[in-house]
């Protein structure tokens, strides 16, 4: 019988000729959607690499630090949405609910070329956010935290003679709105995650796909590395670690009090203080791992809430205003919990506003050249 794999051979039944020109048709559709993505990561691996060879051996680079966060996260979001999309068909009273599930769910691995690409975009993010954190480690190494007393005055200029931190607990000055600041602030790393996985998977505009992509990832190397690296600075958080004067000591001990009335009143914390305790041990043991690293100038929260902001916008604008008011409070938190310079914040949207448009010019541009083989 034709195609019949008789138990005692050895040899598999041939794929026929159209499933192979089928798949290579879809790898290479797949390639095309993502070959600026991959060429990006084909220029700061080596680089990357290179950096490496004049580094301290306790300070090597690790290319595998983000993997396992990676798996998780990409499993955690499937069961969220696997289980927010079924109670959404129960919600819609359709029929076959499980079926309609499975099928979306083949959607998603047919053809093969798709789950194939979203794992090599995997390694991409794991190799970009490694190189990261690698090289933002690196900061004092190569240039020492030298302008934090610049931008604290700065600040005092731009506002009037007042320090923004000032501002900011004036209109928000008990424990409870610190509090939800700090949940604000937090928040970032899962709309940054969930965001960024929705985009890897999105084809209904791929030229807004990779705007946001490119932009992302140039983002957390051109200014979260070589910019943090030229305007070298720790933050207030970590001021009186670097400068004699105790120029932000109020602040510390205004947020040290209202985190203890916080974990006296509730089972919450200012997560933010144990994570700058974290960042400080760090830095004085010298162990790295995942999030190490301290850099204030430019604030890459600030940036990339400003980058989801004019994506979001562009979607939907009911949800980009939305989306915007979120990234204002992301720069009043970024301030008001010690985390950076209010210039940090702006300097961050100004740059990742040039460089979404300067992407998203060249996208169309070239738009002709991009999508050929």
């Amino acid at each position: 019988m034709r195609g019949y794999m008789d138990p005692e051979t050895t040899t598999a039944k041939p794929v026929p000729q159209n499933d192979k020109s089928s798949l290579l048709s879809s790898l290479l559709h797949e390639f095309r959607r993502n070959k600026l993505i991959l060429y990006y990561v084909a220029f700061i691996a080596p680089l990357t690499l290179i950096i490496n060879m004049f580094v301290p051996e306790n300070m090597k680079y690790d290319i595998y630090s983000y993997i396992d966060v990676l798996i998780t996260i990409c499993y955690v979001t499937f069961i969220i949405w696997a289980t927010y999309y079924y109670c959404y068909l129960l919600f819609k009273r359709e029929k076959s609910p499980t079926i309609r599930l499975i099928k979306k769910v083949k959607s998603l691995l047919f053809p093969i070329s798709k789950p194939i690409y979203f794992v090599l975009l995997m390694l991409v993010l794991n190799i970009s956010f490694s190189s990261y954190t690698f090289i933002k480690s690196l900061i004092p190494h190569f240039n020492p935290y030298n302008l934090d007393l610049t931008f604290y005055h700065l600040d005092k200029w731009l506002h009037f003679g007042i320090s923004p931190w000032e501002i900011t607990h004036f209109f928000l000055p008990n424990a409870a709105s610190t509090l939800v600041i700090n949940f604000l602030y937090n928040l970032w790393f899962f709309l940054m995650w969930g965001m960024l996985l929705f985009f890897i998977v999105y084809r209904k505009n791929d030229q807004l796909r990779n705007q946001f992509i490119l932009t992302f990832l140039v983002s957390w190397f051109l200014l979260g590395n070589i910019m943090a690296t030229l305007l070298s600075s720790a933050g207030p958080a970590f001021f009186h670690h670097f400068h004699h004067q105790d120029l932000y000591l109020e602040l510390m001990q205004r947020l040290d009090l209202q985190n203890n009335e916080i974990t006296q009143l509730s089972v919450f914390s200012l997560w933010t203080l144990s994570a700058q305790d974290m960042l400080w041990d760090s830095y004085v043991t010298g162990i790295r791992g995942r999030g190490t690293g301290i850099s204030a100038m430019p604030s890459l929260h600030v940036t990339i809430a400003v980058l989801m902001a004019m994506t979001v916008f562009r979607l939907n604008k009911n949800w980009g205003y939305i989306a915007w008011v979120y990234a204002f409070f992301v720069q009043i938190g970024s301030v008001h919990l010690a985390w950076h310079y209010a210039i940090d914040g702006y300097f961050g949207a100004i740059l990742v506003v040039a460089l979404w448009h300067l992407i998203g010019y060249l996208l169309q541009k070239n738009a002709p050249s991009i999508t050929r083989q």
